[in-house]
């Protein structure tokens, strides 16, 4: 074909061939829109399930968050109702029976009850059941614990024995009569001895060693009336009241067995004297802290190598009763309250009042354990918390001997000299 011929025929076919490229291209938008329109089909799609997703997930998270919210105000609600409810009847959940003789008496000692009498020592269960005894013969006795170690001493006369958690760890005679005795937990014991117009302050090892004596006279240093022992047996603070020239003073006296007293004068690590006050208690909170126990207030004593007082608090109302467990001490008063008999005080260690609340409640006996008021007289018992709510009162059944709490929930041991029973306490009358 010629070049002009074959010009004339191209340009005969570009009208057809204009035609075909529109069509082919609107094909292609076409195809190119449809695809466009399955891609926002499929996001719309992915789009809607994610959010049926995430909706599903936010319901199942509100509903759990409900269900805790709703636990939590159940436990708040079932916590706030026992703090402030008063039980005022019991149960007995079990009883064992109780075969101790007249004249016996019980201390806790951790989670066991310490039996001792004039024929021995015997340390039982809360149930009662026999862990393990120690045997002897004293006319009279007189005791001190220090969380599972005790101490028993003849008054007046000369033996002294020393027990443990698992049975005795010593016994021994002193040369002069015994008027008081104290325990360290490691069986460590000071014992105030009385010889004619001496008066001797020892400390002993378990087994009888004599570890230091101490020589008074109401002349020189006075009458010891009180001694206590730190539970590492280290250290030892001594009462001794003394009249001079018709005016009254109390000293406190405090000494060191261990690397700080060794240089000292007799162990001597410190002393206070207080004019015209008596003390007649003293005790040790743990290895560094001891308080006096005032006529008219307490005192507290911080330090082990050089003790130094570090708070007070005098009251102007007479101290009816004391008791104290660990930073908390308490104190009764007599009450101007026309309907209650009492008044108790808490305080701290800082000499800072915590709480004050009244009582009617007569009681022949008052103790802290394990953070709770134990009351209680012959047929009567009484359990307030440390904030002064009332959460157990009731009479009961036989002659209390001991009442005693071990940290379990509404459950409380009460000895009589039949049993030892197992209480609950509830609300509505008696047993």
């Amino acid at each position: 074909m010629k070049l002009k011929d074959w010009m004339l025929s191209v340009r005969g076919k570009i009208p057809t061939l204009s035609d075909k490229f529109f069509f082919l291209s609107q094909e292609e938008d076409e195809n190119v829109n449809e695809g466009q329109d399955a891609d926002s089909e499929e996001e719309d799609l992915e789009g809607g399930l994610m959010q049926r997703i995430i909706g599903h997930r936010s319901a199942k998270q509100r509903m759990y968050l409900a269900a805790v919210i709703l636990a939590a105000a159940a436990v708040i609600g079932f916590l706030v109702y026992d703090r402030l409810v008063t039980y005022n009847g019991y149960t007995i959940a079990a009883s064992y029976e109780n075969t101790a003789v007249t004249g016996t008496a019980y201390v806790a000692a951790g989670k066991n009850i310490l039996k001792y009498n004039a024929d021995g020592i015997t340390c039982v269960s809360k149930n009662n059941d026999l862990k393990w005894s120690v045997t002897y013969s004293m006319q009279s006795t007189i005791s001190d614990v220090c969380g599972t170690t005790m101490a028993v001493a003849e008054q007046h006369g000369t033996q002294i024995y020393v027990a443990g958690k698992d049975g005795e760890l010593g016994h021994f005679e002193t040369d002069n009569p015994i008027l008081k005795v104290r325990v360290s937990g490691q069986g460590v014991v000071a014992a105030v001895l009385q010889d004619d117009n001496v008066t001797w302050v020892n400390l002993y090892r378990p087994d009888g060693t004599l570890i230091v004596s101490d020589k008074t006279t109401m002349m020189e240093s006075g009458y010891p009336v009180d001694v206590a022992v730190s539970p590492d047996g280290e250290m030892m603070a001594v009462s001794y009241v003394q009249i001079t020239g018709g005016v009254l003073s109390d000293t406190v006296t405090f000494y060191n067995f261990g690397t700080a007293g060794q240089k000292k004068e007799n162990h001597v690590v410190g002393s206070e004297t207080f004019e015209g006050a008596v003390i007649p208690e003293i005790y040790f909170v743990d290895n560094s802290r001891a308080v006096a126990v005032t006529d008219s207030g307490y005192v507290v004593f911080s330090g082990s190598s050089t003790p130094e007082k570090t708070a007070s608090t005098e009251f102007e109302e007479e101290i009816l009763s004391c008791f104290h467990e660990g930073d908390t001490i308490g104190f009764v008063f007599d009450s101007e309250d026309t309907e209650n008999r009492y008044r108790i005080c808490l305080y701290n260690l800082k000499g800072k009042k915590k709480k004050e609340f009244m009582t009617d409640f007569s009681y022949s006996d008052i103790k802290m354990e394990n953070g709770q008021i134990l009351m209680y007289s012959d047929n009567d018992l009484a359990v307030y918390t440390s904030s002064g709510h009332l959460r157990f009162q009731s009479s009961y059944q036989n002659k209390v001997v001991g009442f005693y709490y071990f940290s379990e929930y509404r459950k409380y041991l009460v000895i009589t000299s039949e049993s030892f029973d197992r209480i609950r306490i509830e609300s509505g009358g008696g047993e």
